[in-house]
């Protein structure tokens, strides 16, 4: 399993309603070299609700290699622990079949779909809600 750390720019937090998080990796070359990989965005931060949406971008050189699901992971412990979220979503396009998989295995489960909601290369296509729970900001 690849391991990612999430680090935001210093000064910035969620409270704003949106941050956005670096993806670093640790090389596999034994010398412990640190390179970025993506990016997770947080975005409609509600903390009434404790919930919060999500983005990813992974570099096109890494994809394929582990670091997103390590991404999503890093996120739910994150939200759990130091943003105290009890849910995370995303909203994903319906052809968008590889964004589809991999929150689907990271656990987010389907909760709606908005039709027509989006445009892919010029036509309207259908947006996914899937989300998942987290675990924090369960008290009252």
């Amino acid at each position: 399993m690849k391991r990612v750390t999430l680090r935001a720019e210093e000064g910035a937090s969620l409270s704003s309603g949106s941050l956005r998080l670096y993806a670093i990796a640790e090389e596999d070359d034994g010398e412990g070299a640190l390179h970025p990989v993506g990016a997770v965005d947080l975005y409609a931060y509600d903390p009434l609700n404790r919930r919060c949406a999500v983005g990813i971008m992974v570099a096109t050189e890494q994809r394929r290699r582990g670091y997103a699901t390590a991404m999503l992971q890093e996120l739910e412990r994150m939200g759990r622990e130091t943003f105290a979220l009890h849910q995370l979503y995303a909203d994903i396009a319906a052809t968008n079949e590889v964004s589809l998989a991999l929150f689907g295995k990271a656990g987010y489960r389907e909760c709606g779909r908005f039709e027509e909601w989006l445009v892919v290369k010029g036509r309207y296509v259908d947006c996914v809600r899937m989300q998942r729970g987290v675990g924090g900001g369960d008290e009252g």
